[in-house]
């Protein structure tokens, strides 16, 4: 064990001695908080495969991230009032909290190909939240009380190879990436806790019938499944100058493969019983990012900035249920739809070599639209669960950038940048449940919330260059707020209902780049 020790370090020093000469990496944007298109950046290749036709020699490089996420409130209340005297039916209060750790990194090289220069990188993500609540239920002369548990996780796996190469006043590129990924979402409720002094009377874990059943709905914060599949993504990358001005475009597409999904729900106590699904993961996505920076004078240029984007998932599965729900088939389909566009622009001045600040303004619309369709069927009734849009939320958001950057010798530098951003949020929650066999049960709800979404961040980072390599160390931490309310009503209570929905949260984290 200790001469592998030894011949990883005496491998690593060779290969920091005869590396190329190093230059700013990754590591830059993270200590600014990201601006990119908003500054020029090696690490632009990432984004437009065409910019890897830029470097020279072989460089090897190295990127590391980490974010804790603290939340401290992360809650909706749904009350139903009674439509005569507007007294209350029934509320159901979910107060919840927990963090989330995120992970991103990233382990490559490019190198000379022919004319040009390809890149071959491995890129991890990974996330691991954990939420705890609970939900005192009350109703006029009675309550329950609830306690509940989410957690989330993400394991995603990447090989890119990228690839750029001259053309005439233009260079031109691609890449290549194919993702393995693991996602899963579980939800645990347990069931009047010491209710009534009764002691516990359900435990459920993956409940999936939602808003059927309003006090033990976690819909509102998350879908259980529990998925494996791969993704291949394809870019066509073109980068150049059109005159004074300077471009990248780059469009790309990609879809899901040999995906797997499974969704189980298990109860216990007073009566067991569980359900067993599995099937599929099947998704798209198609987009394109657009730069464009035109000089003036002076160290002055204006880069704009254009993203467009949609990508479409669908989780799907069957299967049959024991104990209780012996005798019942289920099957169901939740899908996702998430289209964004991003544009801005701004300001980037070079105030003598080596010093530059810049700014910048932008706007983004993001529609993300969830339905959840489960359907029992237990011969001669078929009863669905269709929870459409639930919800169907729309952002539009204003964003600020700040940052500034000095040199104070070839092997130092400090760096900082500053975010802002508030969006108006819509959110609109619908159900409806219908029993083929049975249609005087057969009813619908429909919440629309309204609100806003607001944070901050701040970050800072430097670099450090040596002989032969560079370190980049970088630090942020900021704050979100959402805060939604609004109303609608209950076909169930033949009701109106007032629902509010709100995340409060802060985040740190930190890093490094190297590049040799």
């Amino acid at each position: 064990m200790k001469k592998g020790h030894s011949f990883l370090v005496i491998l690593g020093f060779l290969i920091l001695i005869f590396a190329a000469p190093a230059y700013s990496w990754q590591g830059r944007m993270a200590g600014m908080g990201d601006p990119y298109g908003l500054l020029e950046d090696e690490s632009d290749f990432l984004i437009h495969p065409a910019g890897i036709a830029k470097g020279q020699g072989i460089a090897f490089y190295g990127h590391y991230r980490f974010t804790w996420r603290d939340v401290k409130d992360w809650n909706y209340t749904a009350t139903a009032l009674d439509p005569t005297t507007g007294g209350l039916i029934e509320t159901w209060p979910y107060r919840g909290s927990g963090h989330e750790q995120q992970h991103n990194g990233l382990l490559g090289a490019a190198f000379p190909l022919g004319s040009g220069r390809m890149g071959l990188f491995f890129e991890y993500l990974g996330k691991r939240g954990d939420f705890d609540g609970d939900e005192d239920n009350r109703a006029p002369g009675d309550s329950w009380y609830h306690l509940y548990r989410l957690e989330n996780h993400l394991d995603s796996f990447a090989l890119r190879l990228l690839s750029g190469f001259p053309m005439g006043d233009f260079k031109v590129g691609g890449e290549i990436q194919l993702a393995h990924r693991r996602e899963e979402n579980r939800t645990f409720f347990n069931e009047d806790w010491f209710g009534g002094g009764v002691g516990t009377r359900n435990f459920i874990t993956n409940d999936i019938f939602g808003q059927f059943i309003e006090w033990t709905n976690l819909f509102p914060f998350m879908f259980p499944f529990d998925s494996k599949s791969y993704e291949a993504i394809f870019k066509g990358s073109l980068d150049g100058a059109l005159g004074a001005a300077k471009i990248s475009l780059t469009g790309r597409g990609g879809f899901i493969f040999s995906g797997d999904n499974k969704l189980k729900t298990k109860e216990t106590y007073p009566s067991a019983g569980s359900i067993d699904m599995d099937g599929n993961v099947e998704g798209w996505r198609l987009g394109g990012d657009f730069w464009l920076r035109y000089p003036l004078k002076n160290g002055l240029s204006v880069p704009l900035v254009l993203r467009i984007e949609y990508q479409k998932k669908t989780r799907d599965g069957d299967g049959t249920g024991t104990g209780t729900y012996a005798g019942s088939t289920f099957d169901y389909e939740n899908e996702q739809r998430i289209f964004q566009v991003e544009a801005g622009g701004g300001i980037d001045k070079e105030l003598s070599k080596g010093t530059r600040i810049a700014g910048g303004l932008y706007y983004r619309y993001l529609q993300n639209r969830n339905d959840f369709l489960l359907t029992e069927l237990y011969l001669p009734q078929q009863a669905n669960y269709d929870h459409s849009g639930y919800p169907d939320q729309t952002e539009h958001r204003l964003t600020i950038r700040l940052l500034g950057e000095k040199e104070f010798s070839s092997s130092v530098a400090i760096r900082m940048g500053l975010n802002f951003f508030y969006g108006w949020v819509s959110e609109d929650y619908k159900f409806a449940y219908t029993d083929i066999v049975t249609p005087s049960d057969n009813y619908s709800t429909r919440t629309s919330l309204d609100g806003n979404r607001w944070g901050i961040n701040a970050s800072l980072g430097s670099t450090f260059k040596f002989q032969r390599f560079s370190l980049e160390p970088f630090i942020g931490g900021g704050y979100e707020n959402l805060n939604l309310d609004g109303d609608g009503f209950n076909g169930y209570y033949d009701a109106p209902v007032e629902w509010d929905k709100k995340r409060k949260e802060w985040f740190i984290g930190g890093g490094f780049s190297i590049k040799f």
